[in-house]
């Protein structure tokens, strides 16, 4: 059977020189596991983005979505979601979790820098579970707070609802005016600020499918925002019996790692700091894919 049993989904918005360093970096360490890189380019770009090159270089490797509609980061209603493929499939991955023909699907963010071979490390582990990444939001939680919990022990750690109310009482985090209206008092684990972060993350189709719309009643990433993209479809696929898997990407991979703040939203924004980031993406490119850098000029 051939090695080729990811497919990759990345979400593109703009950062074109960031967006190729993200695929280049990691078919140069992942390449072999790697079958079809599913692209969905929102139907609005910023700065005048292009991806000529790009699309030049991956050829027929790649396949690409444009959405009819453009969400952002909106809620969604939820009966359109399961009665309106185009309306469902307008979400950043869900053209390519519906499509694919891989069991297991890689969903990358477009400023991640990969610096190992991520994918061949998460195949062993995610065995038996719905999706594996790294855990997270624990710099904002209150239970990470008092110590109760960890992107070790979160599937464990399972606080009731009263229990959730004394520690953010007292361990407020830095999201705490939201907490109300994200958590479910009758099913309050996993915790608001819990997700696997989908900027690095492995999903095995078979049985992810199965639980999110329109099979499931999981709604699909980025539908409902919550406090994350995903941490309501997290929310979602453990309460109906599924396990994650953390694990550590730090030493497989940088997110944001062209951003000075390390955050990748805010060159969306400010049109500074995006032509910086961009500017230091394309030396990148220039020093470590010469062949992808002279496309740009052809």
């Amino acid at each position: 059977m051939s090695s080729r049993r990811v497919d990759v989904a990345i979400n593109v918005y703009g950062k074109p020189h960031q967006t190729a360093v993200t695929l280049l970096s990691l078919l140069q360490h992942s390449g072999e596991h790697i079958g079809r890189i599913h692209i969905t380019f929102e139907k609005r770009q910023p700065f005048g983005a292009e991806f000529g090159a790009l699309l030049r270089m991956l050829g027929d490797r790649a396949t690409t979505h444009s959405p009819r509609l453009w969400f952002g980061v909106r809620p969604q209603r939820m009966r359109w979601l399961m009665r309106f493929p185009a309306y469902r499939r307008s979400l950043r991955y869900q053209y390519a979790w519906e499509t694919s023909n891989a069991p297991y699907l890689f969903i990358t963010h477009n400023d991640v820098l990969y610096q190992r071979d991520v994918i061949g490390a998460l195949l062993e582990p995610i065995n038996g579970h719905v999706a594996i990444g790294p855990v997270g939001q624990c710099w904002n939680c209150p239970a990470s707070f008092a110590g109760s919990c960890s992107p070790e022990r979160f599937m464990t750690y399972r606080p009731s609802y009263t229990e959730w109310e004394r520690l953010a009482r007292q361990h407020p985090g830095p999201r705490a005016a939201h907490y109300a209206r994200v958590v479910e008092p009758r099913a309050p684990w996993p915790l608001p600020e819990c997700r696997v972060n989908e900027w690095t993350m492995m999903v095995d189709l078979e049985h992810a499918r199965p639980l999110t719309m329109p099979n499931g009643n999981a709604v699909p990433l980025g539908a409902l925002y919550g406090l994350d993209i995903g941490t309501q479809w997290f929310h979602d696929v453990l309460n109906a019996g599924a396990s994650i898997a953390h694990f550590d990407i730090a030493p497989y991979a940088r997110h944001a790692w062209a951003s000075s703040s390390g955050s990748g939203h805010a060159a969306l924004s400010d049109r500074a700091e995006y032509d910086r980031a961009e500017a230091e993406a394309l030396v990148r490119l220039q020093e470590k894919y010469p062949h992808y850098a002279a496309l740009l000029t052809a």
